[in-house]
């Protein structure tokens, strides 16, 4: 049985000096379109030192932060880490949406609220969205403005 052709149940990768163990389902977690979905692929032949273990030349901090949000959904970044950091590595490794999704949330529709509506006249027959300078935004369809 293998989770994105991965054969054995646990996994070792040595990031930036440091070891790190897992389990095949934790680095399935990150999905086909990431660098771990491209490592264990069947058609890429990923080779290891002969040591049963991965090494990548990256932060080890970051690794770890990655890791953890695979195994949990949650993401905890600690203060010692730049958040600009922990997007690029996200960005090598192919986990970017993973960590704005756990930032942000998923987009829920219910969860909004209008703060105020305005009823004005706007050009054409299209719709239009404009943020404002306080982060909130106008939507005009047709010749309503709210």
């Amino acid at each position: 049985n293998s989770i994105m052709g991965i054969q054995k149940d646990r996994v070792r990768f040595k990031v930036g000096g440091k070891i790190f163990e897992t389990t095949a389902t934790t680095i399935a977690n990150a999905g086909r379109n990431s660098l771990f979905g491209a490592m264990f692929d069947d058609n890429w032949n990923l080779q290891t030192d002969g040591s049963d273990e991965y090494f990548i030349d990256r932060n080890p901090d970051c690794f770890a932060v990655l890791l953890d949000l695979l195994r949990t959904g949650e993401l905890c970044i600690p203060s010692n880490i730049p958040e600009k950091l922990l997007y690029r590595e996200a960005l090598f490794y192919g986990l970017l949406d993973h960590v704005r999704s756990a930032k942000w949330g998923q987009f829920d529709g219910n969860r909004l609220r209008l703060s105020r509506s305005k009823t004005g006249q706007a050009p054409g027959d299209g719709t239009a969205i404009r943020a404002g300078p306080d982060g909130g935004c106008c939507v005009a369809h047709g010749s309503m403005v709210h």
